[in-house]
């Protein structure tokens, strides 16, 4: 979410009423689509300020998400090759430009439609997953896995310590899917990484350098008013996302 401060307690820091606030508002409180809502100083941070705030929020989850998979899981260094599936997603669209924030070599597979698109984001090579086989591609030293099938395929392309983080599961094969992460991720030297995210001030902040830095941009599929909430989480459900769907509140 990203909000206006309206009323801020004097033992918050750093924070004035009227500035520009993103965070979550963490895995047990609800209240992300209402007009005010309590929160926190350790769940925000200030939000960049040149994006329209439409435009920033579009970033906080894909880039928080990253942010924690390739630095904090993944290691990511500078110079590694990493490959990104989904590409062109919420989070793949960050992903790809925060792993060239870090140094890396970026490859990219997404859509037909969506090529030109991923390569506007700054990636070094990007590929049409319709017609790229996982066997045809060379090896990494990280894969970022936003798409949730074919684990095997491509954990075989790690090169010799690489690591992937997977962000997904395979719904049509949960059991299998998840079973197979699990054990992945304590057996072999090429370990599969997941997670649950839950960030907090400090990667909100680093976000917002980032952003008021332009090194990452925002993408948005579509801005949805309040109203047709229900559609828009229907439209993430249908997939086929280039970036975020917002909300707007007000």
């Amino acid at each position: 979410m990203l909000v206006v401060a309206d009323q801020v307690g004097p033992s918050v820091p750093g924070i004035r009423e009227g500035e520009r606030v993103w965070g979550f508002l963490g895995r047990t409180k609800s209240g992300s689509a209402a007009q005010y809502v309590a929160v926190r100083p350790q769940q925000i941070a200030l939000a960049p300020g040149n994006p329209t705030p439409v435009q920033a929020v579009s970033l906080l989850g894909g880039g928080t998400t990253s942010i924690t998979a390739l630095r904090d899981k993944a290691r990511l260094r500078p110079g590694e090759r990493l490959l990104v599936r989904g590409a062109s997603g919420g989070v793949g669209s960050v992903a790809v430009q925060i792993g060239k924030v870090f140094g890396a070599h970026v490859t990219a597979l997404a859509s037909p439609k969506n090529l030109d698109f991923v390569r506007g984001l700054g990636a070094d090579e990007v590929l049409d997953y319709t017609t790229t086989r996982p066997q045809e591609l060379g090896a990494f030293d990280v894969i970022m896995d936003t798409v949730g099938t074919q684990h095997p395929a491509y954990r075989r392309l790690l090169a010799p310590g690489g690591r992937m983080v997977a962000i997904a599961f395979d719904l049509e094969n949960l059991l299998t899917s998840v079973s197979y992460l699990l054990g992945s991720s304590v057996h072999g030297s090429r370990r599969v990484r997941f997670f649950s995210g839950n960030p907090g001030h400090e990667l909100f902040a680093e976000l917002t350098r980032y952003a008021q830095n332009g090194d990452i941009r925002p993408v948005v599929d579509t801005v949805h008013p309040l109203a047709s909430i229900a559609a828009a989480h229907r439209a993430l459900e249908a997939g086929g996302v280039r970036g975020k769907h917002v909300i707007q509140i007000v």
